[in-house]
């Protein structure tokens, strides 16, 4: 089970176990090199944690509309709790500006609640994923570790020699440990700490203040917001798909994949979502980002990009861990990033509708942008009749995929109206042509006569749950019989125990064995979309209950057992389930103008 919660400052992030285990940190940014890595290898790995003398019953929980992590150990006699954070603040300058601070340490604040706990700390970092030797040096009143060029400080309030060997110790008041950069140990101190967790508990909860949100539901589309928020890379605006690596899609199998990366469907996915509950800060940064890594530096768009622009993400295994559960290879870089996928210009010109045109975020629609939206129009004309490898990235398969001819359409019929809302109408009449052009041989040929359904691709009879994106893009009436024997189709054929898997056709890898999370919400959408409300209800209701205990999801769920696999947490779910929740609260998203916050906040 992945037992986890996230902290993190929208640059680094970690995990953390149910007892308190951090297991998962990278430094000093998201796709650096882990530091503790026992989600990878239970024993090479690495991670900090906490042993305390007695049982103890242990809870978890995050403060109200915080990412501060608390887990709370309690024996009746003792009992004392942990709060993990890491510190983003924002702090009013002698202007009365205010600045955004976010350091980059991981924050452990040890708390006696009652009685006197007998504890001792595990502290184990492996750096550069564990690989050569760490030696430690008290410097300054800093443990600093060393792994060849990599750093690594510790500060705490207790003794170092207790540290290292694991000895135990009396909790009679609040220990601390910051874990990141080295600090200036003389300022360092319990009060200090303290101060920073109110401070960040002040921004998260003002940013969850300046959403605008339905009742219904509420509390778990915040929940997946917080989430989102912790996979943006604030420095540049990308935002990667989940803040793991190789977590298997399926466990001793070979589906692992690093996704510390910027997709460019999956974070226009994002800020879409934020779209919708009235956070356009995100969606400007990202635009921001892919123009700079495109057409600025006059280069093609590619599907994925590192969180600084990087555009070569070369994959290579870390042979010497063992892989979560077992589950090899552990890999780091990614070589889906030179695929072709027709999807993205689609998926980047809906996000420049939807903020222009559709919320008008902006009035107007500045040059570079109009002409990076000539330009994403110019590759749909380029390439929307040619195979590529589709949304499901096979490695070894290129076919006239429905779902990317779809985003072609759906890219096109954006730039249309962005045409006409802009009054360019001989721009948006010669568009229309080639958004009729692509929809009628969508038609022509995504239809299965046979089966029907619109299939996975041209001439094929498999099914494919990204086929449900045509109810959410409006390609087809919500009443047109082609689209609700398709929805019907897929919940038929690729839904099992009320989980959708993406695809029964075997893959590179064989036939798949879990259920991708995000299409038993798409299927949800559609459903509901087609008018069965009630089966998008239930189906709902019955993925509420797979989440783990903070209500975070991963990429996918095993079809037996409903455990939660793949990476964590996982970006497209949360995205889902936030457009999913909004949708069965029948509360009205498709407002022109949402109510300005007084909380607009980065």
């Amino acid at each position: 089970m992945l037992d986890y919660g996230i902290i993190g400052n929208c640059k680094a992030c970690a995990l953390i176990d149910k007892k308190g285990s951090v297991d998962w940190f990278c430094f000093p940014h998201f796709a650096s090199p882990s530091v503790f890595a026992k989600i990878l290898d239970e024993d090479k790995g690495g991670s900090l944690s906490i042993e305390a003398r007695g049982n103890y019953k242990i809870s978890q929980q995050y403060q109200e509309h915080t990412n501060i992590l608390e887990t709370t150990y309690d024996n009746g006699r003792d009992k004392f709790v942990i709060i993990d954070f890491f510190p983003r603040y924002r702090k009013l300058l002698e202007n009365n500006h205010e600045q955004l601070f976010r350091q980059n340490n991981l924050v452990r604040l040890i708390k006696p609640l009652k009685g006197k706990p007998i504890i001792k700390v595990i502290y184990d970092p492996k750096l550069n994923y564990a690989q050569g030797d760490n030696r430690h040096r008290v410097f300054k009143g800093n443990l600093i570790t060393r792994n060849k060029h990599h750093k690594l400080c510790l500060n705490s309030n207790v003794d170092y020699d207790l540290i290292l060997q694991q000895l135990h110790f009396k909790l009679d008041h609040t220990k601390y440990f910051m874990i990141g950069e080295v600090h200036d140990h003389g300022y360092v101190n319990a009060t200090y700490l303290k101060r920073l967790e109110n401070a960040t508990r002040t921004y998260w909860r003002r940013w969850v203040r300046s959403m605008t949100l339905p009742e219904q539901h509420r509390e778990r589309i915040i929940r997946s917001a917080l989430i989102l928020k912790l996979l943006t890379y604030s420095e540049t605006g990308a935002i990667v798909a989940a803040p793991t690596t190789s977590l298997p899609e399926e466990l001793g199998e070979e589906r692992n994949w690093d996704y510390r990366y910027c997709w460019v469907r999956d974070a226009a996915f994002t800020v879409d979502a934020f779209k919708k509950i009235g956070r356009d800060h995100e969606a400007k940064k990202l635009l921001n980002f892919f123009l700079e890594n495109s057409s600025k530096k006059h280069k093609p768009l590619q599907l994925m990009y590192g969180i600084y622009g990087e555009a070569k993400l070369t994959e290579k295994t870390l042979d010497h861990l063992s892989g979560h559960r077992g589950s090899r290879p552990v890999r780091v870089g990614n070589a889906a990033y030179d695929q072709k996928q027709h999807d993205i210009y689609g998926s980047l010109i809906d996000l420049l509708y939807l903020y222009y045109a559709y919320y008008e975020y902006e009035k107007r629609l500045p040059k570079q942008y109009w002409n990076f939206l000539v330009y994403l129009v110019k590759e749909i004309e380029k390439r929307w009749r040619r195979k590529d490898q589709g949304i499901w990235e096979f490695r070894g398969i290129k076919q006239h995929f429905t779902y990317s001819k779809l985003m072609c359409y759906v890219g096109v019929d954006r730039a249309v109206k962005l045409a006409q809302h802009y009054k360019k109408h001989e721009q948006a009449e010669q568009w229309a042509q080639l958004r009729d052009r692509i929809q009628a041989d969508i038609l022509r040929k995504a239809w299965h006569e046979r089966k029907r359904a619109f299939t996975m691709y041209y001439g094929g009879e498999e099914l494919d749950a990204a086929v449900l994106m045509m109810s959410y893009h409006e390609f087809l009436q919500p009443d047109d019989p082609r689209l609700i024997n398709t929805v019907k189709a897929i919940n038929d054929e690729l839904r099992t125990a009320g989980l959708v898997q993406r695809y029964k056709i075997r893959d590179d890898f064989g036939v798949s064995g879990s259920a991708f999370t995000i299409c038993s919400f798409w299927l949800i959408d559609a459903l509901y979309n087609i008018g069965e409300q009630g089966a998008a209800r239930k189906l709902y209701d019955q993925l509420a209950k797979y989440s783990n205990h903070l209500d975070l999801y991963s990429e996918d769920l095993d079809l037996k057992t409903k455990h939660p696999l793949g990476n964590f947490p996982q970006a497209y779910t949360h995205i889902a389930l936030i457009n999913s929740s909004i949708l069965l609260s029948e509360w009205n998203t498709k407002r022109k103008k949402l109510p300005k916050s007084p909380y607009r906040i980065g």
